[in-house]
């Protein structure tokens, strides 16, 4: 990737972030609105003239970002692979949040407050994707529920198994074929497995961004 190192007059954290946002708009394509959505302030950022490094990209004919994820790292999904996308709520008024764990192995998935305004902008903790093949996931790892109570992140096997799941949109549950749904435990503050209770409001659950 391109990446101008000229500095613009702010902080290291500024220009690491300008870059980021500059990569992206020379290399992601169809990709960039899904982009932002994960990071909407990054929207407004000025990266400034991002024509050397378009030219840069054509003239040495490089693969579109999308041809990278389908070959290289598949494991991620593209927009156009999702059911759903953004903020996960359940009826309570609770989101699901990674706190970061769905970049390691074994992090849990929380729940925690929905966010709204600067605060969704802050960070992508509460980003979560459901993909076509059956993965529930945060930005890089797969939940996983282990056949167990809690679910935690691991890394995506396209097996399906214990990291395969359903969404029923009438009674907008998220189920496995153990027979348990993916609930928001306010006790314990986490996403759960539980079984599947008609009308509960822990387990009917609210996508920001839907492909269905």
């Amino acid at each position: 990737a391109v990446v101008s190192t000229q500095s613009t007059g702010g902080n290291e954290a500024d220009e690491i972030t300008r870059n980021y946002v500059r990569v992206a708009r020379v290399w992601f394509d169809d990709e960039l609105d899904f982009f932002f959505k994960i990071r909407p302030h990054f929207q407004s950022i000025d990266v400034g003239d991002i024509s050397a490094g378009l030219a840069v990209r054509e003239r040495l004919k490089c693969k579109s970002y999308r041809w990278f994820i389908k070959n290289i790292y598949p494991e991620l999904p593209l927009e156009s692979d999702l059911v759903a996308a953004g903020q996960f709520k359940n009826d309570d008024g609770h989101c699901m949040d990674t706190r970061g764990g769905d970049l390691q192995n074994a992090g849990l998935l929380y729940l925690g407050p929905c966010h709204t305004g600067s605060g969704r902008n802050a960070n992508s903790h509460r980003f979560m994707m459901f993909t076509q093949d059956e993965r529930l996931m945060g930005l890089n790892f797969c939940c996983d529920s282990g056949y167990s109570e809690a679910l935690q992140f691991h890394g995506c096997h396209g097996q399906g198994g214990a990291q395969a799941f359903k969404y029923d949109p009438l009674t907008k549950q998220i189920r496995q074929r153990s027979g348990k749904c993916v609930t928001g435990s306010e006790e314990k503050k986490t996403v759960i497995m539980a079984e599947c209770k008609e009308g509960d409001r822990s387990q009917r659950w609210n996508f920001e961004y839907t492909y269905f």
